[in-house]
């Protein structure tokens, strides 16, 4: 099986995020910056592109690296340009895929690197199937799909949601609702493929109004029958977090303004 890894970054000049990412298998990194520019190269026997646009947001670039993925690759890596890879972390992805074939795409773990912040994803313990609950924040970095069922599906990445636009967050958590609403069979290995360094934040800014406002959308855009009522649930698990100063009432009420701008 071929990997194809997909770099989501910005402002870089050249190639250099194919060594300080330890990548080992071909890549399309693509680039936001103030140009518009195309360089391709082979590092190690690997095809590794960069397509530079002067476009914003990280659910475009998502795209962007999607459509030059090339059509002779049999899986897709999500990752964003803060990962570390693991030595040998094709040769893993692979056995996964051979060993289960029933899985259209599988999420892999991601170790901590940082000795200050702990990253928010949870790790995988066992490999299980992805339900809803599982995937609901996990994000798309380390999960790797198959290209000719992300073509099948017409999957790609909400352009309205993520770092770069009014709504800095979610779009992840949509694609991945997206993908089991589709009928993906989507899996959750144990087996670790990256370290991550989350002690900085390019969206994260507190549990504030926006937050909330911005969850509420996300709600709304992944369960529009039943959002009001996922609302209330996460609005009173919020309120009795340490770390939130808002009232139940007041992140409610974010929650629902955030609904009502886009049911309108």
């Amino acid at each position: 099986m071929k990997i194809t890894i997909l770099v989501t970054t910005m402002h870089q000049i050249d190639l250099s995020k194919y060594k300080s990412m330890n990548l080992q298998t071909d890549a399309v990194i693509a680039n936001q910056a103030d140009r518009n520019d195309y360089c391709e190269e082979e590092i190690n026997g690997h095809q590794v592109k960069m397509i530079t646009t002067d476009t914003r947001g990280l659910s475009r670039n998502r795209n962007i690296a999607l459509a030059h993925s090339s059509q002779k690759t049999d899986l897709l890596l999500f990752s964003d340009d803060d990962l570390v890879f693991s030595d040998g972390y094709e040769g893993k992805i692979v056995a996964e895929f051979e060993k289960h074939p029933e899985a259209d795409a599988i999420k892999f773990n991601i170790h901590d690197l940082s000795a200050t912040r702990k990253i928010s994803m949870k790790r995988i313990e066992r490999f299980e199937k992805a339900t809803r609950r599982n995937m609901s924040s996990s994000g798309v970095c380390g999960l790797v799909i198959k290209r000719d069922v992300l073509k099948a599906h017409n999957l790609h990445f909400h352009e309205n949601f993520g770092t770069g636009t009014p709504n800095k967050s979610g779009e992840d958590t949509i694609f991945l609702m997206e993908m089991l609403d589709k009928g993906v069979s989507v899996y959750r290995s144990p087996v670790d493929i990256a370290g991550i360094d989350q002690t900085e934040s390019s969206w994260f800014t507190g549990f504030n109004e926006d937050f909330f406002q911005t969850a509420g959308k996300v709600l709304y855009t992944c369960y529009p029958h039943i959002a009001h009522l996922l609302a209330i649930r996460s609005a009173y698990k919020f309120s009795k977090r340490e770390k939130c100063t808002l009232q139940f009432n007041e992140i409610l009420k974010n929650y629902y303004i955030g609904i009502r701008t886009v049911k309108k």
